[in-house]
């Protein structure tokens, strides 16, 4: 249990039991209250905060069994734990499917309440603190539209909430504007660091005889220009996050430097002597396949090790175009209210183009393009003429793609996970569906109905 006050309330019909758990259980980090009367105790749950719940079950008028129902009703986090003589067992079985977590036999031995009760609080405070995160990460995601509607980034944001409250060392990868930079935010301000300093370092933006006094800083005359001393990126960043974008950038020099700070937290300034200690999270991000890099010899193998801990991989927006509507709808309010417009909506053809676009650029082309529109717009909807050129095309460009047929498919299973692929790349575009697969919109039609293909579902 960590330092924080906890507090139980003690319910049964015999006083001096009630005095007797308190003196046993009370101390610095515990506070009790204790009653008599199962009706007081539900009152007293009502009205105050406790994160356990001792009852005896056989009681007059209001019985253990009621107050465990009650409590468990008006807070189901809170762990129950009942007492209970020899011929009680099934009432407390009773009790432990209305809610109780455990039940311990009359007379009750105190060391095993102790451990009982100390497990009880355990668990409690996981639970409020999984709770907490869970809150926090919902008004993170909605302020920062991380949005995830399918499978694949739901997974994303549930091991973003576990990951959060750890020291492991994380490695987001994916494409250009696939939104890693938020995710790194949305990691920092989850977790117990997010009071301290979270430091941004984009490694690629750094010419390599900066690099290291960037990161490690630099005494004194310890290079031309070097006029002063300077506290590196890691040293601000003590107690806090530091990101580093485009890892796979980093000079080899750094790269020895970092893979020392992650294993002993210690490192000196460029030019000193002197150690400096360190307790820092690290969050590297890359558009680049590391292990490549590994193998061309330009990344050491152990620091990939080192911070590939958690690895998170951000799918590019071709790969899941349900988001595209919620994202765009995002931006324009965003941008609307920015550029005081009143701006209701995007038109159906204007979605269509959006959804049927392959997006190189990925969540950041689709901002730019969406501030485009609201900026053009001279109505209360986006409109297709709104957008940017390079939706605004009389034919989309083909999309690009691969498409994966499992060994041993038939003829006709292949062509139906080709239909499906063409419509997916498409977001459900028939005609530009035809053209890819190079047939009339006739005999697609035809071959939907045959595969039992709706277009609905892209």
């Amino acid at each position: 249990m960590d330092t924080q006050m906890h507090h139980i309330l003690i319910v049964d019909d015999d006083l001096s039991m009630v005095r007797t758990l308190e003196r046993a259980l009370q101390s610095e980090k515990v506070r009790c209250t204790g009653t008599s009367s199962g009706a007081e105790a539900l009152t007293l749950a009502r009205e105050g905060s406790f994160d356990l719940l001792i009852t005896d079950l056989v009681m007059p008028e209001v019985d253990g069994l009621a107050v465990t129902r009650g409590v468990h009703n008006i807070d189901p986090t809170v762990p129950i734990i009942v007492l209970t003589g020899h011929g009680s067992i099934d009432t407390a079985v009773e009790a432990m499917r209305a809610g109780a977590r455990d039940y311990l036999l009359k007379p009750v031995r105190l060391p095993e309440l102790r451990m009982t009760v100390n497990r009880a609080l355990d668990s409690r405070e996981m639970v409020v603190e999984n709770k907490a995160l869970r809150e926090q990460l919902a008004l993170y995601t909605a302020k920062n539209m991380i949005v995830g509607k399918t499978p694949r980034m739901r997974q994303l944001l549930t091991t973003m909430e576990q990951v959060a409250p750890s020291t492991a060392t994380v490695l987001i990868t994916g494409e250009t504007g696939t939104g890693k930079e938020l995710v790194a935010d949305t990691i920092h301000a989850m977790s117990p660091r997010a009071a301290g300093p979270l430091m941004k370092v984009n490694c690629g933006a750094l010419p390599e005889s900066l690099i290291e006094s960037e990161l490690f800083g630099h005494v004194k005359g310890s290079f031309t220009g070097a006029i002063r001393d300077h506290a590196g990126r890691f040293e601000v960043a003590n107690a806090g996050t530091i990101f580093l974008d485009e890892i796979g950038e980093m000079s080899p020099a750094a790269q020895v430097r970092l893979l020392r700070v992650l294993q002993e937290g210690i490192f000196e300034r460029v030019g000193g002597t002197k150690p400096i200690h360190v307790d820092v999270r690290v969050i590297a991000a890359t558009n680049r396949d590391l292990m490549e890099t590994v193998k061309d010899a330009k990344f050491r193998e152990d620091l990939y090790y080192r911070i590939n801990v958690i690895h998170l991989d951000l799918p590019p927006l071709r790969e899941r175009r349900e988001d595209v509507v919620l994202l765009a709808d995002h931006f324009m309010r965003r941008y609307a209210e920015r550029n005081k417009k009143d701006i209701r909506g995007i038109g159906e053809e204007a979605l269509e183009r959006l959804q049927a676009y392959n997006w190189p650029g990925n969540i950041r082309e689709l901002e730019n393009a969406i501030e485009h529109g609201v900026v053009l717009s001279k109505g209360d909807r986006i409109t297709v003429a709104d957008l940017p050129l390079s939706l605004n095309a009389e034919k989309l460009k083909e999309p690009r793609g691969e498409i994966t047929i499992p060994f041993g498919s038939s003829l006709d299973q292949a062509e139906g996970i080709v239909i499906r692929r063409s419509l997916e790349m498409v977001g459900g575009d028939k005609e530009a569906a035809a053209t890819i697969l190079g047939c009339s919109e006739r005999t697609l039609y035809r071959k939907l109905r045959e595969h039992n293909i709706t277009t609905r579902q892209f």
